[in-house]
């Protein structure tokens, strides 16, 4: 019975690592950056990550899983960012993958997703108003 609870919890960690996965993606994919393929940084002792790697990664990894068909329809799902409507089966079988490859927002690309959500943090469409406070001599 413990079993089978930890399956069900790592299968639906699983599809969650997909989900922040296949969002990060989109969000690269449809950026008005140049994908352009540069000489990699070393700072640290680790490499700079890059959208393109990631982007690389995640189609990769996917092609190397999928037959040609999936990996057609899970580019098409995310090129309209639909990737939620991707099979329970395949978000799981990729998921597992991702999170061996740490491609999830812990992993190798933290950087990125740190970016990405500071982006849509600054992009958002209703300004932040702060009330301002009368300034009395009092």
């Amino acid at each position: 019975m413990s079993s089978s609870f930890q399956e069900k919890s790592t299968l639906l960690e699983a599809e969650d690592v997909f989900s922040n996965v296949l969002a990060l993606y989109c969000v690269l994919k449809s950026e008005n950056r140049p994908n352009s393929i540069h000489r990699a940084e070393l700072k640290q002792g680790e490499v700079t990550a890059e959208p393109i790697d990631f982007i690389c990664d995640v189609e990769a990894k996917a092609k190397r899983l999928l037959t040609p068909t999936q990996y057609r329809l899970l580019l098409k799902f995310a090129a309209n960012e639909k990737y939620q409507s991707v099979p329970k089966v395949i978000k799981q079988s990729l998921g597992l993958l991702f999170l061996r490859s740490n491609l999830n927002f812990d992993g190798h690309y933290r950087v990125l997703y740190y970016r990405a959500k500071n982006n849509q943090l600054h992009d958002r469409e209703e300004p932040m108003h702060f009330p301002e406070e009368e300034i009395t001599n009092e």
